[in-house]
């Protein structure tokens, strides 16, 4: 049996596969996809302590040698795999969902059972994260990849997945700066704006207070916040502490158009309005421009 054959994933994969042939779905939704993945980097970048990669530590040690077995296995050649080859990659995620089956309430075999599918891009790898996050409730590294995982998905019935594990994040570990950045990146999907600057500026706080670099994603994602909210001048000088880094993305080029024009009006700066129609040219894909800001990008 192969994790694919599981009735929990075959569910999951049936309900995203009617979700993907509606065409009335939220169209924002989607204009605002890319986004999220960029700004993802961030949260992936911290989703694992090096010792619970390596395999070190567990949350839900399994008594049974034969699933230890298994899990111990799966983690050597998920090592060994540092090319991530896919054929070795499936591989792996069979083991690790072995182990699970050996032992239904080993949480750690079927969340490594989805994170090497992730590594596929396979889809059913949200309804592993969800059955590990299910087995141990309060666990940091399941809770961010889950959400995480929604985001990537994008569809509706994950953002909503997504929104709630923040929020589960920001109760459960209110230290931690994760779930704060990531209800702020929900916000600029789910349009609850106030709450998402409200959002990232505790992330911003959690993250020095925790001696973490201050990263460009931060800085993105509150200069969007602010554009999005109409606080266009604040938003530009936001925008400007990561141009280097985003110049070439197109929602940059939205955004950083957007302000540029909207104080070059109040400061009645032609310099500027020109500078903001010469990005706003450089758009590639100007029809996935959310229709709220196409309607204040008037030159």
């Amino acid at each position: 049996m192969s994790c694919y054959d599981f009735p929990a994933i075959s569910k999951w994969h049936n309900v995203t596969g009617k979700l993907n042939q509606k065409t009335a779905q939220k169209t924002e939704i989607f204009k605002m996809k890319k986004i999220i993945i960029i700004l993802l980097i961030l949260s992936f970048n911290l989703t694992f302590s090096q010792d619970y990669f390596e395999g070190k530590n567990l949350y839900c040690k399994s008594e049974n040698p034969e699933a230890m077995k298994l899990y111990n296995l799966g983690i050597e050649t998920l090592y060994l795999n540092k090319s991530l080859n896919p054929k070795y990659l499936k591989i792996t995620s069979n083991i690790f969902f072995k182990a699970y089956k050996t032992d239904t309430t080993f949480c750690d075999a079927i969340f490594f059972t989805g994170y090497t599918l992730r590594l596929l891009n396979d889809e059913k790898a949200i309804a592993c994260y969800i059955m590990a996050d299910s087995l141990s409730k309060k666990t940091l590294e399941f809770k961010i990849n889950l959400a995480s995982e929604g985001l990537r998905l994008g569809q509706d019935r994950s953002l909503k997945i997504a929104r709630k594990k923040y929020n589960e994040l920001i109760t459960l570990f209110p230290e931690n700066p994760e779930g704060y950045y990531g209800f702020a990146l929900t916000s600029t999907i789910f349009g609850d704006v106030d709450k998402g600057l409200e959002n990232i500026n505790i992330a911003i706080e959690k993250y020095k207070l925790s001696n973490l670099k201050l990263k460009d994603e931060v800085i993105f994602l509150k200069g969007v916040l602010l554009s999005q909210n109409k606080n266009y001048d604040e938003g530009l000088e936001y925008l400007e502490r990561c141009y280097s880094t985003y110049k070439r993305d197109e929602n940059f080029k939205i955004h950083y158009s957007l302000c540029l024009l909207k104080v070059s009006e109040i400061k009645n700066d032609e310099q500027m309005r020109q500078k903001a129609l010469k990005f706003y040219g450089q758009i590639e894909t100007k029809q996935q421009i959310p229709e709220d800001i196409k309607a204040e990008l008037k030159f």
